[in-house]
């Protein structure tokens, strides 16, 4: 007997059954796990705090086993779905996960303001962030192509050509959106007249004489200038709350891709002809 227990081979067999044993127990356990759904007081303490949320009401006990079942539902639908491998090369699964890593890489501390010195050197340096584009204050007579599709624009050229009188707001046809705009720049005039429009007017000399015709979206116009405010930037000392809300803006999302660049630096990126 004391023979049969110093032979390797013996050792070899139980320890094999051990392992087998083990890997068995080991089976049960995962199997045993990932067929129970465990409702922790605090995952009943976040449906609840979302269900106030979204109703403006805490929730009833009918409400409470509502969220439990649903909860339940949830968890058994989506293990199943594991389990026949169903999550596998989705995109839209992809990429919520993706969004989520990036909420997880955007949640960090808020760096620290440079002091004034510091940051008015870094507003000099940036200063193509602060700079208020030209804006222009125009009014227009309108005229629509509808009944003069094929005149509309010489009808406008012998208006222009025969002298805009003063009681101009009675000229032309009326326009939806006025006929005088304050304070416009390029974009503002872009979304509200169209591109071609809006290229045209910021164009246009700085003069108080009525200019056109010019083409819309809308129909032709004739246009005068009221003011013309060039481009410029702010002084810093006018504009600082600004400036610090760019800094840390700009300084989080530094941030963010060194984050992203140190994650990616992990990984071994093979490209296959």
């Amino acid at each position: 007997m004391k023979t049969l227990r110093r032979e390797p081979f013996v050792h070899f067999v139980i320890l094999g059954i051990m392992l087998f044993a083990g890997h068995a127990l080991w089976q049960k356990h995962v199997v045993k796990s990932e067929r129970t759904i465990t409702i922790s007081p605090a995952e009943m303490e976040r449906q609840a705090q979302i269900f106030a949320t979204e109703n403006r009401r805490q929730p009833s006990d009918a409400d409470l086993e509502g969220l439990l079942f649903a909860h339940i539902e949830e968890q058994v639908l989506m293990r199943e779905a594991m389990r026949l491998g169903l999550n596998e090369d989705d995109t839209i699964i992809r990429r919520r996960l993706a969004q989520k890593m990036r909420f997880m890489i955007d949640d960090v501390s808020v760096p620290a303001l440079p002091d004034r010195a510091g940051l008015e050197t870094w507003f000099n340096d940036n200063t193509h962030f602060f700079i208020r584009p030209e804006t222009r204050s125009f009014e227009h007579i309108y005229l629509s192509p509808k009944g003069r599709a094929d005149t509309v624009i010489s009808d406008a050229e012998i208006l222009l050509g025969g002298g805009v009188a003063d009681n101009w707001q009675g000229m032309g046809d009326a326009f939806m959106a006025g006929r005088s705009f304050n304070t416009l720049a390029q974009p503002a005039v872009q979304r509200d007249f169209g591109t071609t429009f809006a290229q045209k007017l910021f164009a246009l000399p700085d003069t108080q004489d009525w200019q056109g015709p010019i083409s819309s979206a809308f129909g032709v116009h004739l246009v005068r200038l009221t003011k013309v405010t060039p481009e410029y930037l702010p002084d810093f000392e006018d504009i600082q709350i600004e400036v610090e809300a760019v800094w840390l803006d700009e300084a989080k999302r530094a941030e963010n891709t060194k984050a992203l660049e140190a994650l990616i630096a992990k990984y071994k990126v093979e490209v296959e002809e």
